[in-house]
């Protein structure tokens, strides 16, 4: 279900409405962090399912630019996850030729691989290019920081459940949000446009390495585009 027309989120009003099913954005990893061989196998077909994702950032693709054009009605250039990969990121390049079925609950190479996965994904490239650009971006709600006042700081993700039902996704596919005002009635998973001024800064949280971060002047409701 679509959400309705927009509703500025910010330190005076919000409101409830129904998030759209499905996906946001597809191509985003999901990675488990649990070390056993299923989890491990999760892993791994979880980054071989990421078509969108590796063609979007083969060789030849265009990365979008700081200096594009923004959006006339805004001031912010609308981008999409994808365009946050640099051109050539492989993320399956250093898993290609694993095989899972030899590996036991028990094996040191185990633990070493689900390491390796996670560190790969933490430390996900960024685009150059992006820095200090106005952009305009939608994404599921994970909050950080709150206080009786509202949301103050929150992770801009791709697609739902990620790092609250699901381990993180790269870190180039996470987005810190800072606020201006806190948001009143903001809400884990809640769907959302945030827009702001796009910095590349990698931060650590407890609910996944983000590769961004955007001081948001504006946060409102998520509305699908017309078909």
């Amino acid at each position: 279900m679509p959400c309705s027309d927009p509703v500025v989120v910010d330190s005076t009003t919000a409101t409830r409405r129904p998030r759209p099913r499905g996906r946001i954005a597809a191509g985003a990893a999901t990675v488990i962090a649990t070390i056993n061989v299923a989890a491990a196998l999760t892993a791994i077909t979880a980054l071989v399912m990421m078509p969108t994702l590796v063609a979007a950032a083969a060789p030849g693709t265009t990365a979008p630019s700081a200096s594009a054009a923004s959006t006339p009605a805004t001031g912010y250039r609308e981008l999409t996850w994808l365009q946050l990969v640099p051109p050539g990121w492989d993320p399956m390049k250093r898993f290609r030729d694993l095989n899972l079925g030899r590996l036991s609950d028990s094996s040191p190479r185990t633990a070493s691989l689900m390491a390796d996965l996670r560190d790969e994904l933490d430390n996900a490239p960024l685009v150059e290019s992006l820095q200090d650009a106005p952009v305009r971006l939608p994404g599921y709600v994970v909050p950080l920081q709150a206080d009786r006042d509202g949301v103050r700081e929150f992770l801009l993700v791709p697609y739902f459940g990620a790092c609250i039902h699901m381990p993180p996704p790269p870190a180039n596919q996470i987005v810190l949000v800072r606020l201006a005002q806190p948001a009143r009635q903001l809400r884990a998973m809640d769907t959302v446009w945030a827009s702001g001024v796009l910095k590349l800064d990698r931060q650590p949280s407890e609910m996944g390495v983000s590769g961004y971060r955007l001081e948001a002047g504006r946060v409102e409701a998520y509305r699908s585009p017309p078909r």
